[in-house]
């Protein structure tokens, strides 16, 4: 039988059905597109950039502190360390490295690569990802923006909006954040070269550990500079832009593995083995090695492939060389406190602020950006040119230490090793010492934290007397330890501290400052914020006081006794006596003249001074003399006993008015900066000197003349002698000082060129040596200025004058003399006779 014929087959959908299906089809497959164009499309351009934005990106840039050579650098002012370079200045390795890595079709895409982003979709992301350099710096500068919007609401006491939360609301944020990504790369794209853009790319990506930019990450971690980097160095900086945390050669060195292994496994850290730390430690360590090796398999498959964005190829040869050599680094630790010259730094970090936020009468800034904002130091890019010298502060700092370290310390320790509440003067009352040890205790950040978490007073107490481990300062280095942090409030406490400014006269202008042996330890300034008694440091000015009211001449020969000086009461009324003695109980017969006086730096001498000009008119007229070398003395300080330095001065006021007798009787204010530029190299400050006659240029001479006398053959001679800090030849005039109770040394030392200034002590008066043999400045303070002045002659680069001060053109010897015969106290035996004789 026949079969019957099959008909046509019969479509399961109709032709309206087909359509339908069709046009779905292309409506799916082509919803990405409309999605995305649509993403694009209805992108606020109040949540992009502005134009202006694009064409001068904001990089948030470290401000630099250059010496008064205008090269050297001293150090940053940062939040973000980011220092930009030019292209010229970047290693081709570091471009081609980047190149080969991140984005191959870098030269031959508009921003975005589609061919990237077809071939990321096809393999779902295993085959690379699709984004490039343009749209990876589009995203750090939407980034930039972003916290600079967040930064200006919390100034404003704003809520930040943390944004969407859960899944679908982080995607749709990325998503959205992706569009803002691909306009702004082709925005960039349309106002940049490709070199710009490569170059700021690198300028603004953050390597970790304060290093922002490839200028800073080439000194980081390998101590160089960017145009130095061979290739492996190279790929290694170029493969933590992938990850920069998890590519990192540095950070395995210093995690803390047992607490992060412990965590991880979710038991205590103390069931964590060493071997387990070392095998994760070795594991780390793999992986940025790793990551480099990638980096050069990408520039060789690229340098195969002749891609043509590269400028210097890989060969096999080379990238079988480089990828078996170990990943070596040469890291630099990198802070605000490191490098030289760090309580300067603070100092001038502080002054540059107050200037850039001074006003105008009207209320407007003295100094803004075109935005009419303020300047910031930590992202302005400034460049601050101080009067610093590198050198002199090299120096300097390298004087304070030796004799700290060296020599002042150890004496210290063993003249106060038996003391009964060490390191406290025996002095001092038990009572006296724990109201000391207790206000510490308080200021201390330990006890504010504490206290702010709701601690109890007795509570704080016991936590403050509980040892802990703890790293403190040694002068062999830190040591760590078991302490309680109310012992090592005894410990630090028994370390002497000093400080040293170094002026020149005819400017005003600072060359050294050195505020403290250690600023990780000891943070406290002492040459601008530490205010301590002066003592015998104020007798050139009580000298000079009593020549300019004519009542003693520097020749004049007077009896070597005790002088008492009438006191009265604020009402005028006779108020007793202060009759003060030698501190080596010298003063009891014989003559002295006004010129030894100084040298020796005799109490009654500079007692008999005030007596002649009077016991009101004598510390006014000292006083306005301090005031026109803008030194403020409080009313308590202007009282006859001035005359022995009474008062509390800091290194600062007291060096910049000492070098008034250098400079002819002008007093220069004391300066430090230059002038400052804004990123662009314009000047937007010029420092102008503020001079003003305080004496008589001839009155200035004679006090320096003086005072030569005192390093000639008086209380300074040791700069004559044959110690490693003497045997100083050329013209010095100096002035010593020693505070009661030894608790102060000074020196203040005078060239043609230089006014140095240092003091020694304790952070506590409290805490000094037993005697003034060992105590007095001439044996504390005076050797560190020896240190550093026989280094400052010896340096060729400084080349200081070794010339004679300069004499003032009407100077009159007769009038000035300082010669005077004196009487040996065993021609006489009365005081009576003396004066007679001085009479004759």
């Amino acid at each position: 039988m026949a079969q019957k014929s099959k008909g046509p087959a019969t479509s399961s959908f109709s032709p309206k059905e087909h359509k339908r299906a069709t046009i779905a089809y292309w409506l799916l497959a082509t919803f990405p597109l409309y999605f995305v164009g649509a993403l694009l499309m209805f992108q606020s351009e109040d949540n992009l950039p502005p134009v202006a934005m694009l064409d001068n990106p904001p990089e948030l840039l470290a401000s630099v502190i250059i010496a008064d050579d205008g090269e050297t650098e001293l150090g940053r002012y940062w939040k973000i360390n980011r220092t930009s370079v030019e292209y010229r200045k970047i290693s081709p390795n570091v471009t081609d490295a980047l190149i080969a890595t991140e984005d191959e079709r870098f030269h031959k895409h508009s921003g975005v690569d589609f061919r990237a982003v077809g071939r990321a979709i096809i393999n779902a992301g295993g085959a690379g990802g699709a984004s490039t350099i343009t749209q990876q710096l589009a995203k750090q500068l939407y980034t930039l923006q972003l916290r600079e919007r967040q930064e200006l609401a919390r100034a404003n006491g704003e809520d930040v909006e943390s944004g969407s939360s859960g899944r679908i609301g982080r995607m749709w944020r990325r998503l959205n954040e992706k569009a803002r990504e691909n306009i702004i790369a082709t925005r960039l794209e349309a106002r940049f070269t490709k070199e710009e853009i490569i170059t700021m790319y690198l300028n603004q990506f953050d390597f970790l550990y304060n290093a922002v930019g490839i200028s800073n990450a080439s000194k980081v971690y390998f101590n160089k500079k960017p145009s130095q980097l061979s290739k492996e160095e190279a790929a290694m900086l170029v493969g933590m832009c992938k990850n920069p945390a998890l590519y990192n050669p540095y950070t395995f060195k210093i995690k803390d593995y047992r607490f992060s292994l412990a965590r991880n496994k979710g038991v205590s850290p103390e069931s964590i083995t060493a071997a387990e730390i070392a095998d994760a430690r070795a594991s780390d360590s793999l992986r940025a090695l790793t990551r480099r090796n990638q980096v050069l398999m990408q520039w060789l498959k690229n340098s195969n492939e002749e891609n043509e964005a590269l400028r210097q190829k890989l060969t096999q040869e080379e990238y079988d060389r480089l990828s078996k050599k170990p990943l070596i680094t040469n890291y630099q630790i990198v802070d605000h406190k490191r490098g030289i010259a760090p309580y300067f730094r603070e100092a001038l970090r502080n002054e540059v602020t107050d200037l850039l936020n001074s006003k105008k009468e009207d209320g407007s800034l003295v100094y803004k950006r075109e935005d009419g904002l303020p300047y910031d130091i930590y992202r302005d890019g400034l460049r601050i040119y101080t009067t610093l010298n590198a050198d002199m502060q090299e120096h300097a700092e390298y004087a304070l230490e030796r004799h700290l370290k060296e020599t002042l310390q150890p004496q210290f320790d063993r003249n106060n090793k038996s003391a009964k509440n060490w390191p406290f003067s025996n002095s001092l009352s038990e009572e006296e010492v724990n109201s000391i040890m207790r206000s510490s205790m308080r200021r201390s950040d330990r006890y504010q934290a504490l206290s702010e978490a709701g601690l109890s007073e007795a509570e704080i107490k016991r936590i403050f007397n509980e040892p802990v481990q703890m790293r403190v300062f040694s002068w062999r280095g830190e040591l760590d330890t078991m302490m309680s942090p109310m012992d090592s409030i005894r410990y630090y406490k028994s370390f002497l501290q000093a400080g040293l400014i170094s002026i020149e006269p005819s400017t005003g202008f600072v060359k050294a400052w050195v505020g403290g042996a250690n600023i990780d330890h000891f943070a406290y300034d002492h040459v601008r914020l530490g205010k301590r008694q002066v003592g015998s440091t104020i007798k050139p000015f009580v000298y000079a006081a009593g020549i300019t009211m004519n009542v003693v001449k520097p020749g004049l020969v007077v009896p070597n006794i005790s002088y008492c000086v009438d006191l009265y009461d604020p009402n005028g009324n006779p108020d007793g006596q202060w009759c003060p003695r030698n501190s080596d109980g010298s003063g009891n017969g014989g003559t002295i003249s006004i010129q030894k006086g100084l040298a020796l730096s005799k109490n009654n001498i500079a007692v008999y001074i005030m007596k002649q000009m009077g016991a009101l008119a004598g510390p006014k007229t000292v006083a306005k003399l301090m005031r026109d070398m803008d030194i403020e003395l409080r009313d308590l300080d202007i009282v006859p006993a001035m005359c022995l330095g009474s008062m509390d001065l800091s290194l600062y006021e007291l060096v910049g008015a000492q070098a008034t007798f250098v400079n002819k009787g002008i007093f220069n204010k004391p300066t430090s900066i230059l002038r400052i530029e804004d990123r662009s190299g314009h000047v937007i400050y010029s420092a102008k000197t503020v001079s003003k006659e305080a004496m008589n240029e001839n009155v200035a001479y004679t006090i320096l003349k003086m005072m030569k006398g005192v390093v000639q053959g008086g209380t300074a001679s040791r700069l004559r002698g044959g110690s490693d800090y003497g045997n100083i030849p050329y013209p010095t005039a100096g002035k010593t000082g020693t505070t009661q109770n030894n608790s102060d040394g000074w020196f203040v030392g005078l060239t043609p060129d230089l006014a140095t200034g240092v003091w020694v002590g304790a952070e506590d008066r409290g805490v000094r040596f037993r005697s003034t043999d060992q105590g007095q400045g001439a044996r504390t303070a005076l050797p560190i200025y020896g240190y550093y002045m026989n280094k400052v002659y010896k340096d060729p680069k400084i080349a200081i004058s070794t010339t004679d001060f300069e004499v003032p053109r009407n100077f009159d010897n007769s009038v000035f003399n300082l010669t005077g015969a004196e009487i040996d106290p065993a021609v006489s035996d009365t005081t009576e006779t003396i004066v007679d004789q001085i009479q004759m």
